[in-house]
């Protein structure tokens, strides 16, 4: 009886059988389809999340006159920096609505939260234009108040956007 055991034993592979050799390849091809799909759907959420992030953009009222009265600041050449210590005049509060979207969507990017990609296929001119417009009074605000971070992450995008349009 043990002789006809012996041959089955000598099958294997690196002294294992090989329905052994089969249970580990299976689970190590489930586990990289599990990692894949968990790759998978995090790349989907963050697209699912930027495209929701533009639509909101697009809906929002509040949001969108700012953007057009920053644009038209932009177009008669006004340097935001004028409005520096003007905190209550509608200019500033829709400049500072803008740089504060901006913000908020570079930290997001930044994190991982919003695909990169998708946004600056969509909004590289006009985050470009608002970073144009606003990087002087960025600085006066960043001096005014001592604090050299504010808006960090919206001059992050912007720079690493100007390298590589």
């Amino acid at each position: 009886m043990t002789d006809i055991c012996q041959p089955i034993k000598s099958l294997g592979w690196l002294g294992e059988t090989w329905g052994f050799w089969i249970q580990t390849g299976a689970f190590v091809l489930s586990a990289l389809a599990g990692v894949a799909v968990i790759y998978y759907n995090g790349k989907q959420g963050r697209l699912r999340a930027t495209i929701d992030l533009i639509m909101h953009q697009k809906s929002d009222k509040e949001l969108l006159d700012s953007i057009n009265q920053v644009y038209d600041l932009s177009l008669q050449k006004v340097h935001f920096s004028k409005y520096t210590n003007e905190h209550n005049s509608p200019e500033f509060k829709c400049i500072l609505k803008v740089l504060n979207n901006h913000e908020f969507i570079a930290g997001g990017i930044r994190q991982g939260t919003f695909d990169e990609e998708i946004y600056k296929k969509m909004q590289y001119s006009n985050v470009m234009k608002v970073w144009g417009s606003s990087a002087g009074i960025i600085g006066e605000i960043r001096n005014s108040q001592g604090i050299q971070t504010l808006f960090q992450e919206f001059e992050w995008l912007a720079k690493r956007w100007e390298k590589n349009p």
